[in-house]
């Protein structure tokens, strides 16, 4: 049945081993029996002795469990009924801000708030989230001083569906032209990876940064009141031939 809902779960494949085998696969299963519309599988006509019921194989969209169920027949025509959960494979989906804004011009260093939203985990089970960064013209990792930039959260939700912040900071310095940056986030439960969000193409995944603007360079001249002085020196140098003009016809009138 679904850990979650307890509803019944048909497409699940499962098998009967000896109590001393150590590999489960189909080629060393003793008898296997899948699923049902009702969730039910069955194996008859077992000799006496101990055994193990294994899960090979989960039903669509469900994650594997991975634990042994020991039995034991001891008496003719005895039904022994046993229960096996499963959980659903997480669905995962993330909103990347910088500040609350999709858009950001650098001004020192930068820290990406990756929301991550979650579906179908078990509550009361630890997970952790790892991201990093990736570069969306490359298609590769985003590094800053030749590594990548990674963050990680540990968290224990109460409920199957909620949401966690990963959060990733850098110096900003590194920016130089627009750049989009897309946020990748694995899920993983005991060390085992168990639900991937990865799409260089997702625009709720992604943040565009600017790089600061250069500072304006300072005017070696002002050209807005270049006609007026043009203007300005004309008349003084017509002023300046005036003068000359006068200055020798009065000395002509002193010679005479």
């Amino acid at each position: 049945m679904d850990n979650e809902t307890k509803e019944n779960i048909e497409g699940a494949l499962f098998g009967l081993f000896n109590i001393n085998e150590t590999e489960f696969t189909e080629e060393t299963a003793i008898l296997t029996s899948e699923s049902n519309e009702e969730g039910i599988f069955t194996f008859e006509n077992v000799p006496y002795g101990e055994y193990i019921i294994r899960e090979l194989k989960p039903a669509e969209g469900y994650l594997p469990n991975e634990e042994n169920y020991t039995v034991t027949i001891s008496e003719n025509k005895e039904i022994i009924e046993i229960t096996i959960e499963n959980d659903k494979i997480p669905e995962l989906g993330t909103t990347a801000t910088i500040d609350g804004k999709k858009k950001f011009t650098v001004n020192g260093d930068i820290t990406i708030d990756d929301v991550v939203s979650y579906k179908h985990l078990t509550a009361g089970k630890e997970y952790t989230i790892k991201g990093v960064l990736m570069d969306k013209s490359t298609g590769k990792q985003f590094l800053v001083d030749g590594k990548e930039v990674c963050s990680e959260v540990t968290f224990t939700p109460e409920t199957a569906d909620g949401e966690v912040t990963v959060s990733f900071t850098f110096d900003g310095s590194v920016i130089t032209k627009e750049t989009e940056i897309v946020a990748f986030e694995t899920l993983y439960r005991e060390g085992t990876e168990i639900a991937v969000h990865a799409d260089i193409e997702d625009e709720n995944q992604t943040v565009t940064i600017h790089p600061q603007p250069e500072p304006e360079k300072p005017q070696t001249g002002d050209n807005s009141n270049l006609g007026f002085y043009i203007g300005l020196a004309s008349v003084a140098v017509g002023c300046l031939i005036a003068f000359l003009i006068i200055k020798f016809k009065k000395k002509d009138e002193d010679d005479e």
